[in-house]
């Protein structure tokens, strides 16, 4: 692990270093594992290198989250063992040798565990990897996989030493025995990129190293060393470590090597536009609250539609509109565009002075469905994009741009809100300014306040991913609250998986 040894910054260099690591030091080498034809075995029944060389990046990958038991290890070199072998025993042994690379190369790929078993009703995996990316990992894995190999070189080293709370806050200027602990802290994990001296003053060095990890860890960024700081600066890298490690499993699930693809990351509250593995477009996004999460899922963005009309789900009716039915709040429903109809078109509405909605218990008594015409106060806006999935949630625009101001987003009932709905049509819809889908033409469109659908001729892979963990471009690492709980439910089936004896 003597790689990190100097790095200045978190994982400033870390990526590009992976990169030129010579093969044998590969913890996954996919030629090792995709060759059909491999030869494992030499004419004395000795492993060949190619052999030792799946085997040792088996036992030193600490990426998995299964036991190593599943490869059975042990057993193919007790058989190697009793070289020489006959012609049968050798093919037997070649074929559990093929079964074995495959069985790691798929772990790799699409993870160990089974997501429906830890998340049977918030996951919907569909991945259509395209022929290219077949053998090849998302970029977001093998930055991932970067930050935990940088961050078991910290642990290797011997991790940080926990500070002691024998303070309120320190910050710039003050000066307390504390101050050389911080220092040390900062600089084991890269934040403090000077020498870790014993000064005890809290200088602007130091306050701004502060400032850097607070900022990676999502706490108000004002360079003080307070008690939120001071519990994220004294979690033990074990466990950094270990939540690093579900979310590469997370994204083993979900995710497969196309350059080009959407990503909403729901800790984070953002969507990103990926062009050849780098990011084009960002925008903040509004996601699921606790009672209406977001799922995860992978899915394939096929079209989009302008001046959507919204169709009320049954969670809405129930917990909503129904209510306001019955309370006789009909002007407030009418005022927001909302009509009653039989018919999927709208054509056809319903005078909700007609109709006695006392009679209905909830949406399966209703024999009618909800929608709101396109318009300004539309609850999807004016874009609404579209990957169907069982979930029924999409991307959408939004009249109520103010929540875009808040930090923690969790204000819709599923769907994602995004803070630059036109911005992402363009982008899609005319990404080389050359089927005349200009900014002109999008708001020509809008302006007709009629709906329309609108196909992508080059479909694009969307995730909508739990990271609470992400690595950007410049290699550095940042950590998100767990809004939904995801990460602790996680980690809760690994140690019941664990107490059953299955690792």
């Amino acid at each position: 692990m003597r790689y990190f040894s100097s790095l200045p910054m978190v994982l400033l260099t870390a990526v590009s270093l992976f990169a030129a690591m010579p093969e044998e030091r590969n913890p996954f080498i996919p030629g090792y594992v995709a060759e059909k034809n491999a030869t494992w075995l030499n004419g004395d029944g000795s492993l060949t290198d190619v052999a030792y060389g799946v085997l040792n990046a088996i036992r030193s990958d600490e990426s998995l989250l299964c036991s190593k038991n599943r490869y059975g290890l042990d057993r193919i070199e007790g058989l190697v063992e009793r070289a020489p072998i006959d012609p049968q025993s050798r093919r037997m042994l070649e074929e559990q040798f093929e079964n074995i690379a495959l069985l790691y190369r798929l772990d790799r790929q699409q993870g160990c565990l089974n997501p429906y078993a830890i998340y049977p009703e918030h996951i919907d995996i569909e991945k259509r990897s395209h022929p290219s990316a077949s053998e090849s990992e998302n970029i977001l894995l093998t930055r991932l996989l970067n930050a935990l190999k940088y961050y078991e070189s910290i642990d290797a080293h011997g991790g940080w030493t926990p500070i002691q709370d024998d303070f309120y806050i320190l910050k710039q200027g003050d000066m307390h025995r504390r101050v050389p602990a911080i220092r040390a802290r900062l600089h084991a994990s890269g934040d403090y990129n000077r020498s870790a001296d014993m000064n005890l003053t809290f200088d602007e060095a130091l306050s701004d190293a502060v400032r850097l990890f607070q900022e990676r860890h999502g706490l108000k960024t004002d360079g003080i060393v307070g008690p939120h700081t001071l519990k994220a600066l004294n979690t033990p890298v074990s466990e950094t470590i270990d939540r690093i490690r579900i979310n590469i499993e997370r994204l083993r699930w979900l995710t497969t090597g196309e350059s080009d693809f959407i990503l909403a990351n729901i800790p984070d509250f953002t969507l990103t536009l990926y062009r050849d593995s780098q990011p084009v477009l960002s925008m903040k996004t509004v996601v699921g609250s606790e009672k209406r999460p977001t799922p995860m899922l992978s899915n394939t963005l096929t079209y989009a539609i302008l001046n959507p009309y919204w169709r009320a789900p049954k969670t809405i009716v129930d917990e909503d509109i129904l209510p306001k039915l019955k309370a006789g709040e009909f002007d407030y429903l009418e005022r927001v565009g909302i009509v009653a109809t039989r018919a999927a078109d709208g054509n056809v509405t319903i005078d909700f002075r007609s109709v006695d909605w006392s009679q209905y218990k909830d949406s399966e008594d209703l024999p009618f469905i909800f929608l709101q015409k396109p318009g300004k106060e539309n609850y999807l806006g004016f874009v609404k994009f579209m990957f169907p999935n069982d979930f029924d949630v999409y991307i959408h625009d939004t009249p109520h741009d103010e929540l875009f101001s808040y930090k923690i987003r969790t204000n819709s009932s599923g769907c994602i809100r995004i803070e630059k709905p036109i911005e992402l049509f363009h982008q899609l819809f005319n990404p080389n300014g050359d089927n005349g889908w200009r900014y002109k033409k999008i708001v020509e469109e809008i302006l007709k306040n009629e709906e329309v659908s609108v196909g992508l001729s080059h479909p694009i892979p969307i995730y909508i991913l739990y990271m609470t963990t992400y690595v950007d471009e410049e290699g550095r690492i940042y950590f998100y609250h767990d809004i939904y709980g995801y990460d602790k439910q996680m980690f809760n089936y690994i140690n019941e998986y664990e107490r059953d004896g299955d690792r």
